[in-house]
């Protein structure tokens, strides 16, 4: 215990360096100290004939194990008048199997000071774990039970229901969580997995959920034929792949796990606001549909682009501009949310005093807009560069950041050598190229504007008032 203590010490000081190294050269010679090097020649893929997919990675330097995992039974595969059912189906596999019951499971688990978790995206159901190795067939013997033999105890899902009912309500006085919902609304339609309903809307949809309606929609969607696991560390890759073959071999699920959504047409834009009574700050979201995908090939153009604008609230230009040389905020930053088999939203976000709203909202616009007609300096891209290969290699300095690492590349299709190839990729986008991404995907004409919080707007003043 206390080696492996030693350990998360140490990969915790190799990301200080790693973010700390001026040079590409210095972010080189902290990661090649990890031994972090040539990743596509030591992974072992595993397919069944059922579709389900292993990783394994041997990396002996720690005794320990990170798994992470997913299918394909998010939330685009819920039926539409029940919102939030595929995120209660995924929490209800830790609450009991045919087998053993929640605290039966929960104590196996924690004796081995090992984790399981399920959480729910739009299209993913995912699953992320650690353990020691020498646990880690029991754990893997453990994912199998919970996702192969769920048992959806009556009790427990009410337990789950009203949980997960209460927690919507305290969202609901949230301004940031507010803003976006009612941006997401104003941008989707009822059908997009990128909608967010009411919060209402969601209470009410999980209180009238059913252990027939968890159950249906897990004997529809759960199974093999899209389950992608990637396992790093001490472990065999042979042994690995043998215990998967044993827990997931007749998994198999459903015949097609095909996502297809049309992005929205782009709108004319609009403003609305949503009051939140009793909060001294209002959050202010300014964004669009933006038509990017994990595949696009000006993907990495695109996030490159975002980084210099917003990426952080410190070292960007809406960062540099709106707090530090405005005063008018603490948080301010723009992202691209959930690109990946669809496109979802871009958006700015910025937490500000009521009294400087409309003073925040000018001042990003004109930031924006100075970015479309201007473009990308040499110098901002070329920091941007270094910034992003340095933080990939950071992540891939544990075994959680690996796996996950791992996943991604065969959840998108990237190609086994994708964590090799990645810097390569990020260092040939070109200012071009960067430049043509923000005229694409930064419209000022087009942003609709959410403000959410204790504001009302300032009534008209002039002759027409």
């Amino acid at each position: 215990m206390r080696e492996e203590s030693k350990t998360e010490t140490g990969n915790q000081q190799l990301v200080e360096d790693a973010r700390t190294a001026k040079s590409s050269a210095a972010v080189e010679a902290v990661m090649a100290a990890a031994g972090r090097t040539d990743f596509a020649s030591r992974v072992a893929r595993t397919e069944l004939e059922t579709g389900a997919v292993l990783l394994a990675l041997e990396n002996r330097a720690t005794p320990t194990v990170s798994l992470r995992g997913s299918l394909r039974a998010g939330s685009y595969f819920e039926p539409r008048a029940r919102p939030g059912l595929a995120r209660l189906v995924a929490e209800m596999l830790a609450r009991g199997t045919r087998r053993r019951t929640k605290l039966e499971i929960a104590e196996s688990l924690e004796g081995a000071g090992a984790e399981l978790e399920f959480s729910a995206d739009p299209f993913a159901v995912n699953v992320a774990g650690r353990c020691l190795a020498e646990d880690l067939p029991a754990v893997t013997g453990t994912l199998a039970e919970m996702l192969r033999e769920p048992s959806f105890p009556a009790d427990e899902l009410e337990k789950l229901k009203q949980q997960q009912i209460a927690a919507v309500r305290e969202q609901q006085s949230n301004t940031r969580v507010r803003a976006y919902e009612k941006f997401s609304q104003l941008v989707y339609q009822p059908e997009n997995p990128f909608y967010t309903h009411a919060g209402e809307r969601l209470i009410e949809s999980i209180a009238a959920t059913t252990v027939e309606d968890v159950r249906r929609l897990y004997e529809e969607r759960y199974g093999g034929r899209s389950l992608i696991l990637s396992v790093v560390g001490d472990v065999s890759a042979e042994e690995v792949g043998e215990k998967f073959r044993e827990s997931f071999g007749g998994f198999p699920g459903p015949e097609s796990v095909e996502i297809s959504v049309t992005d929205p047409e782009q709108s004319q834009g609009c403003r609305e606001i949503v009051v939140v009574r009793e909060k001294a700050n209002v959050d202010v979201l300014l964004g669009t549909c933006a038509p990017l995908r994990r595949d696009a090939a000006d993907y990495y153009a695109a996030r490159l682009a975002n980084s210099a604008l917003g990426e952080s609230t410190l070292s960007s230009r809406l960062g540099l501009q709106v707090r530090d040389r405005e005063g008018l905020t603490y948080g301010i930053g723009s992202r691209f949310r959930a690109p990946s088999l669809a496109a979802g939203p871009w958006y700015i976000a910025v937490s500000v005093n009521p009294s400087n709203v409309e003073r925040a909202i000018s001042s990003s616009l004109a930031v924006l807009q100075d970015y479309v007609e201007h473009g990308i300096r040499p110098e901002e891209l070329a920091d941007e560069k270094s910034a992003a290969v340095g933080s990939f290699k950071v992540s891939l300095s544990t075994n959680a950041g690996i796996a996950e690492a791992l996943w991604n590349a065969e959840f998108y299709r990237l190609g086994a050598d994708f964590l090799d190839r990645y810097p390569r990729l990020v260092e040939a986008v070109t200012l071009e190229e960067v430049n043509a991404a923000i005229r694409k995907y930064f419209r000022p004409e087009h942003l609709t504007v959410v403000i959410a919080g204790d504001y009302e707007a300032a009534p008209p003043t002039g002759p027409e008032a």
